[in-house]
């Protein structure tokens, strides 16, 4: 067989692009030596691929400085000339992403099935047993590291392998820490996704008074403001990295944890890189839609409410005058699972 030379397209988000190196390794299980992949993205998350063993080339795309378009495509058409590309598989589905397909039209492509049309049935459609019957029927429960590369099977060649769910960022150095210690990542691209921050501040006190020789780190960017609330806590053993780290500091504490508990967010992710299994609590968004948890010993938990999933992605504020489905998933209920994971160790 000729050799393949892969164009990967995913911008951003920071999930979003870890999730996605799972095709990576599922391209790699099926083609192996005769693969050559070529990854394009987001300039601020460049990082997350750079070093990838299976990725040969990383081409990002500096729109926040100002880049255009038509900038990327000729650095891309300029690799074209010198390597063919055989695909492009574009797995990010955005306009952006659509036309800088149009504009390589010559080359042949694959489009990730986002599941639009699905999906927002799945937010707007009424009544408590059409979204059970949508989400358990249509979108199924599989995790997206295992759904993307199972819709492109088929698609190739065949036959193919068994897949083999895994994500993969960059090795990283890891943390020269002298106890073991637990993460919590409150943060999220927004606010409605974010379990309360009180709750994770009951949270860290139940850990700290219940536990022993295991410290606690709080890991947040730097405009992450309500992290700071951790700040009331006056215990040696909870370390508030709240903008204190860049992106690789913070994935090298992640990685190096026993367990992290987070929202719907990128830094459960980049954890089970690390093969760190993760409690992710779920609130307006739901596990259907790909992004629960795949290691084994991972966990997500939600509340099944008749106004949940209300949103896709997470963008929109709560409707109700509560934000039932975070305020109703308790403190002890988050406790009883990450104690049963310490207690795994």
């Amino acid at each position: 067989m000729k050799r393949m030379h892969v164009m990967l397209i995913r911008f951003s988000s920071l999930g979003d692009v870890v999730i996605q190196t799972s095709v990576i390794n599922w391209l790699h299980q099926n083609f192996g030596t005769k693969l050559k992949i070529t990854f394009v993205t987001s300039r601020e998350f460049q990082d997350l691929v750079a070093g990838h063993p299976l990725v040969d080339r990383v081409v990002s795309f500096d729109r926040r400085s100002g880049e255009k378009l038509s900038g990327l495509v000729k650095k891309l058409k300029l690799i074209h000339e010198e390597d063919p590309f055989t695909f492009i598989f574009d797995l990010h589905a955005t306009t952006r992403s659509w036309l800088l397909r149009l504009m390589m039209n010559s080359i042949p492509r694959l489009v990730v099935d986002k599941r639009r049309i699905l999906r927002t049935l799945l937010v707007r459609l009424p009544g408590v047993w059409i979204k059970r019957w949508t989400k358990w029927k249509i979108l199924g429960l599989e995790p997206q590291v295992i759904r993307t590369p199972k819709d492109f099977q088929g698609i190739l060649l065949s036959p193919f392998k068994e897949i083999q769910p895994m994500t993969f960022t960059p090795a990283i150095e890891r943390v020269n820490h002298p106890r073991p210690y637990v993460v919590f990542a409150p943060v999220a691209s927004f606010a409605a996704k974010r379990w309360p921050i009180e709750y994770y501040l009951s949270l860290a006190q139940l850990f700290l008074e219940r536990t022993k020789g295991i410290d606690l780190v709080i890991v947040a960017g730097p405009e992450d403001h309500h992290c700071q609330a951790f700040n009331v806590i006056a215990d040696e053993r909870l370390i508030n990295l709240q903008g204190k780290t860049k992106l690789k500091e913070s994935m090298a504490w992640m990685q190096g944890a026993v367990t992290v508990v987070g929202n719907d967010s990128g830094m459960n992710h980049v954890a089970e890189t690390g093969d760190v299994p993760v409690i992710t609590l779920f609130g307006p968004t739901h596990e259907a839609f790909g992004f629960a948890p795949h290691l084994k010993n991972s966990t997500a938990l939600s509340k099944n409410l008749w106004c949940r999933p209300c949103s896709t992605t997470g963008s929109k504020n709560c409707f109700r005058d509560k934000h039932y489905c975070m305020t109703e998933l308790n403190v002890e209920t988050v406790w009883e699972a990450l104690l049963q994971r310490i207690n795994q160790v």
